[in-house]
């Protein structure tokens, strides 16, 4: 029988998705080659660097104990010591108000009392039976939920405004990276479902959320280009492969853009949908993935980093703002530790910033500090000493009506050929979960394939 390490694999693309790839066939004793075409790895992990030195990415991450794929990787990595599981956020409403959520007792107590502000014992007891239409549509769950919006969904399964306005939607936004009115309820229910699936499995576990306590280059990077280094992983950067060569039923390789030719026993795709172009246009039977790639549209995320010179007094590592352009406010103080400085530095974070996205950077500045001084007092006199702003035009894709029940699956019809990457079927939606997960299918595929 042929050993692994006589097998070569081809990865292309060196995202979380071919990253996780590569260090799990890696693991497994195959002679891997990475490919990617920028000029370091990490796709939209990508580290970067403010004026005042601080390590920024595109956009602060949050993790949900339900995630299992993303876990294994860090493990593999040895960075799943460096995240931080405080099981709460806050909500921040307009002039400065602020309430926690999670799942401490103290404020699951507070929320059945109705002593939360917008959520009185009325007003909760009136969502009830909207609740319990959620859970029994998403045991049903069903395709035609692909043909509705989430805010349609919430409109027919009765959600009082209030519950949508502080709860549900910047949950949706949260989750989906868009927008209730646009978002599929097909994609919202699946969420649910899995969630719900991982509790039953691992139990109360599942439902925690957390946050890396560094920046995600130290997170997912650095541990990857040990594990690589030790494997001798033949990592090559600014590589831009053009196309699967296929021979007797089988991928035999990748052509580059230069022409050249890196032979393999077997390959990974693991590049975002919109960068998929030629790459598959040997391989047969390949219209219908091409077809679901062409449909899939990316959605923005804008970031801005905002150093002040006095704390924002937040009531939690995170807090969602309530009627605000900012959809998320991140104390990266609280999450990474204190500046020496004595500076203090936020992470805001607006999810389908179809608004904020066409305006010159400083532009933005100045409408997210403006809207930072209308949701926290402390901000309002607040000397701001630099405001880095990270756009991401291309974040991810929409999970838009139509759109969830057309990703396709991570095989192709060459057994030797697997896809990778969030924009595939996988049990979530535009996450670093799924990203891992379909590398771990992607991974199962290839080694099945290569015996």
């Amino acid at each position: 029988m042929t050993k692994p390490q006589e097998r070569h694999v081809v990865v292309v693309g060196g995202g979380l998705a071919g990253l996780a790839s590569t260090v799990w066939l890696a693991e497994l004793g195959y002679r891997v080659t990475l490919l990617e075409s920028n000029g370091s790895l990490g796709g939209r992990t990508i580290g970067l660097t403010s004026e005042h030195g601080d390590a920024i990415e595109n956009g602060q991450h949050v993790l949900a104990g339900s995630y299992e794929n993303i876990f294994r990787y860090l493990d593999s990595v040895g960075t799943r010591s460096l995240l931080e599981f405080p099981d709460e956020f806050g909500v921040r409403y307009p002039g400065g108000h602020a309430e926690k959520f999670g799942m401490h007792l103290g404020t699951i107590r507070r929320l059945i009392l109705g002593q939360v502000k917008g959520l009185s014992i009325p007003t909760m007891l009136k969502a009830t039976p909207a609740w319990a239409r959620l859970i029994r549509e998403v045991i049903q769950f069903d395709d035609s939920l692909d043909d509705i919006t989430v805010q349609q969904w919430f409109d027919r399964l009765g959600f009082p405004a209030e519950v949508r306005r502080i709860m549900l939607n910047s949950m949706v936004i949260g989750l989906l990276n868009e927008l209730p009115q646009l978002a599929s309820a097909h994609a919202f229910a699946a969420l649910l479902r899995t969630g719900a699936d991982r509790v039953r499995r691992t139990g109360d576990g599942a439902m925690r959320i957390g946050y890396p306590t560094v920046d995600l280059e130290k997170l997912y990077l650095d541990g990857a280009r040990t594990v690589m280094a030790e494997r001798d992983v033949d990592v090559r950067l600014r590589t831009r492969a053009v196309s699967v060569r296929v021979a007797h039923g089988r991928a035999s390789g990748v052509t580059l853009a230069d022409g050249a030719v890196v032979e393999a026993d077997a390959v990974v795709l693991a590049v975002p949908s919109w960068n998929l172009r030629s790459l598959l246009d040997e391989v047969p039977s390949s219209e219908d993935i091409q077809l679901a790639a062409k449909k899939l549209e990316p959605v923005p995320i804008m970031n801005a980093y905002v150093l002040l010179d006095r704390p924002l007094d937040t009531v939690a590592p995170w807090e969602s703002l309530l009627d605000s352009d900012i959809g998320w406010v991140f104390d990266r103080g609280r999450m990474h530790g204190p500046r020496a400085d004595g500076k203090h530095l936020y992470a805001l974070t607006t999810c389908a910033a179809y608004d904020l996205m066409p305006l010159r950077n400083a532009e933005v500045a100045d409408r997210l500090v403006t809207a930072l001084r209308a949701s926290y007092p402390a901000a309002r006199d607040a000397e701001v000493l630099d405001v880095t702003v990270v756009p991401w035009p291309k974040a991810t894709f929409s999970s838009r009506v139509g759109m969830s029940t057309i990703r396709p699956d991570n095989h192709t019809s060459l057994p030797n050929l697997a896809l990778a990457g969030d924009w595939t079927h996988n049990d979530w939606p535009t996450t670093m979960e799924g990203a891992a997960q379909s590398a771990a299918h992607a991974v199962d595929l290839i080694h099945e394939s290569l015996g």
